[in-house]
């Protein structure tokens, strides 16, 4: 039986009934990854470490250079860390393409469509973070896409969420990481992907 919904201390009434309004709704899955048949709300679901799903985004340019972006310093984890290009969670009911074609849009101001997106992998991720108080428990959908110029040129980081965007090659990715692992989220999968690509 699912547990009771947590929500923000303080909030009753019409103040309550907006925030829970407001607030995305998430599927929650087992630890095995099958459905749960319920959702919850973000700030619950990583409360209590409530496996759900998200998407990453690894976008190229033409050249081959691989883009990561510089996550806000005011982003609750991981703040002022390079991640992937762009992430983010499955809305309840929603699709893993669905959700990457508006994280594309939302996070770098790129618009593109369901077919111009390339499945990778699917993965899990489990962390702690924030003095234990921030748990998040994973599956998610790995994507590639590649960028235009005109696109890869005007790029609009999205407020609150990503502070800049950085490109390189996928050696200087490489090296970077063996040197300063701390600068980076870490995605273990991904950057074992990216390391493959190199070889090719």
């Amino acid at each position: 039986m699912p547990a009771p919904f947590i929500v923000m201390p303080g909030l009753t009434g019409h103040l309550l009934f907006i925030f829970l309004l407001m607030e995305e709704q998430i599927d929650i899955l087992n630890p095995d990854g099958s459905p749960a048949g319920y959702f919850r709300g973000r700030t619950e679901v990583h409360a209590k470490g409530l496996w759900h799903r998200t998407v990453h985004i690894w976008a190229f340019d033409r050249a081959g250079l691989v883009l990561f972006q510089l996550r806000s310093h005011l982003k609750e984890n991981n703040p002022n860390l390079l991640d992937t290009s762009c992430a983010g969670h499955i809305s309840a009911g929603d699709t893993s393409r669905n959700a990457a074609v508006r994280e594309l849009k939302e996070e770098l101001g790129v618009h593109k469509k369901l077919g111009d997106l390339e499945y990778l992998f699917e993965a899990t991720h489990e962390s702690v973070l924030n003095d234990g108080t921030y748990f998040d428990n994973e599956y998610y959908d790995t994507y590639k896409i590649t960028l235009t110029d005109e696109e890869a040129r005007h790029l609009v980081p999205q407020p609150g969420e990503v502070d800049d965007f950085v490109w390189m090659t996928v050696p200087e990715f490489l090296e970077l990481n063996r040197k300063r692992p701390e600068r980076f989220v870490s995605h273990p999968k991904d950057y074992q992907w990216l390391e493959s690509i190199s070889r090719l």
